[in-house]
């Protein structure tokens, strides 16, 4: 018996329909019990096919897959489309006690996919911390409906598309949909924090910003100022950059084209990055004072690593000038840490600089850019003793301000 409803305006392939009779075949949605039909409908911005219904909690608690992946395969079952679940937030407790209460949720979007993990049917793509509650709740409300969106048949473009959509519908952060976007573009940034270290072996970023594992906007921070700091004319004015979160970065995607992921000092750099915010932390954590969760996590903070990534870049035609940039790690006291963070914090330039400044390497303007950049410049081509001191940084900001200067007359001098 046909249990489909298709609009004349609908006009689906037979993949498409013969998905949607597996779907039913295997699932009662309420909408086709005594005779009823589900409805196909079409999307027609995102070319996809999909039906509204409702599924009792007992038939579909043990088929959600919180796993769902761009690529459709069980060896990539950790790099998902969603968010993770924040089981402590009072938002989640209130759907689990809502649960409970036999609240009836609406609108969790999936994807009805057997090609993996085909015992857990239902992909999940929106709606995961409200089939989690949904869950807890199983042996007190088992029989009670819930809405759902239910997808066939799409594709990795698609998949994208429907769960950023639905991703964005709640409040999320960039950086998951960051993550969700460089999925699309491929897993070249990823393996390549996985082989410096960055992140584990089998780890994804984070979809939030975190003192220990990477954003996508951190690690497209590191590759793009590395290369660009590799390509530039060494007398230049330099400004390190910040990548873009939460939409398209053209300048990242330009350089991604260009990068050498194998390539040798690329791979160092990164290593050497690493091994940095490892110390740092570690430095940091271990002291009684100044261990403020700001310090330890400095080195991965956006302006340090966008500015220290491009030193390194900018360093890699001279090695001798490159193992002093890697080289702030080496000979540190018991309580240094390598970026003096405290010394940063309290770098300011006098009758300048306002009284809310709050250091080096807090800020993400051009000027801050600049400013933190010529720290490590400093230290490197000027500074006797290579570490970062509170001496070093002031001298740093005041150098950076007149290169700036002279930057700014030579361009209004062209003009005459």
């Amino acid at each position: 018996m046909n249990k489909i409803t298709i609009t004349a305006s609908t006009n689906p392939t037979s993949t498409i329909t013969e998905l949607t009779n597996d779907f039913l075949k295997d699932f009662a949605p309420l909408e086709t019990l005594n005779g009823g039909k589900a409805l196909l409908l079409y999307d027609e911005k995102s070319n996809t096919y999909y039906i509204p219904c409702h599924l009792k909690t007992i038939d579909f608690v043990d088929k959600a897959d919180f796993n769902a992946t761009i690529d459709g395969s069980e060896d990539d079952d950790l790099y998902k489309l969603n968010r993770d679940i924040t089981e402590n937030e009072g938002a989640f407790a209130t759907m689990i006690s809502d649960a409970k209460a036999g609240r009836s949720f609406e609108d969790i979007v999936v994807e009805f996919d057997k090609s993996y993990t085909a015992e857990l049917p239902l992909k999940i793509y929106g709606g995961q911390h409200r089939v989690k509650a949904i869950q807890s709740a199983i042996t007190i409300k088992p029989n009670n409906y819930h809405g759902f969106r239910i997808y066939f048949g799409l594709t990795k473009e698609q998949k994208v598309e429907i769960a950023t959509i639905n991703n964005t519908s709640i409040t999320v952060s960039n950086d998951l949909l960051d993550r969700m976007k460089e999925q699309l573009l491929g897993s070249e940034l990823r393996d390549f924090c996985q082989s410096i270290g960055l992140l584990s072996t089998s780890q994804d970023f984070s979809d939030k910003k975190d003192s220990l594992i990477p954003t996508v906007r951190v690690a497209r921070t590191l590759v793009v100022n590395y290369w660009k700091g590799r390509n530039a004319i060494s007398t230049d004015f330099h400004t390190p950059l910040v990548c873009k979160s939460g939409g398209i970065d053209e300048e990242y995607l330009s350089i991604r084209e260009t990068v050498g992921w194998n390539d040798e000092d690329f791979i160092e750099a990164g290593k050497k990055f690493n091994f940095l915010h490892k110390t740092q932390r570690e430095k940091v954590s271990k002291r009684k004072n100044d261990s403020y969760s700001q310090f330890s996590s400095k080195a991965i903070s956006l302006a340090v690593i966008a500015s220290w990534s491009y030193a390194a870049g900018l360093y890699s035609h001279n090695k001798n000038n490159q193992n002093i940039l890697y080289g702030i790690t080496d000979n540190l006291g018991v309580n240094e840490d390598p970026l003096n963070a405290k010394a940063l914090s309290e770098a300011r330039l006098k009758g300048i600089d306002p009284d809310t400044y709050r250091g080096l390497g807090a800020r993400i303007s051009p000027d801050e850019l600049g400013r933190m950049l010529e720290v490590f410049v400093v230290l490197v081509e000027k500074a006797t003793e290579k570490k970062i001191s509170k001496n070093l940084a002031n001298a740093a900001i005041q150098s950076y301000e007149a290169k700036k200067a002279t930057n700014n007359a030579a361009k209004s001098l062209s003009k005459i």
